[in-house]
């Protein structure tokens, strides 16, 4: 099985193909990224020993990250309950090391709920879910990061 991350989220940047929303974790506020370049639904591995959610030994395994690297996961949490709105989802998450936001669902997610809309320049998610229509509004004016590559930081240093 592969499982990507996009690059972006790794380093905690913001993308057109990210959206960032608000939610909510037992109590507990979590910026949740719906990424389009992401398989999988991960959750970063500090926010959820703070929450202690129980996490599932797994065999030590590698995650793509979208730049062509990896980075390990050796854990999996079966159901978190992730409440966005009034929309709640119970879903597994493997735990990884995040650079931006404490979750990410991706397209794993994505395919479960069918018809989609999109809209980045209003940052809004709509879908139907148990017949009632689902709106996820995004968070606006979340800073991004700036990345240099190795390269760029050696050229900086020669300076």
């Amino acid at each position: 099985m592969n499982l990507t991350i996009s690059c972006n989220e790794f380093e905690g940047i913001n993308t057109p193909q990210a959206l960032n929303l608000e939610g909510y974790i037992k109590n507990k506020k979590v910026i949740v990224l719906i990424d389009l370049g992401s398989t999988h639904n991960f959750n970063h591995c500090k926010m959820a020993k703070e929450l202690n959610c129980f996490l599932y030994p797994t065999p030590e395994c590698q995650v793509m990250v979208a730049n062509g690297g990896t980075i390990n996961y050796s854990g999996k949490y079966h159901n978190i309950k992730l409440t966005m709105g009034k929309y709640v989802l119970n879903s597994p998450m493997l735990s990884i090391p995040m650079g931006g936001a404490d979750v990410v669902l991706g397209v794993h997610w994505l395919q479960s709920l069918g018809m989609i809309t999109f809209n980045f320049q209003e940052l809004f998610l709509k879908f139907f879910w148990e017949g009632k229509e689902v709106g996820l509004k995004g968070i606006i004016g979340r800073p991004g990061k700036v990345i240099i590559s190795n390269g760029m930081k050696n050229l900086l240093k020669e300076e």
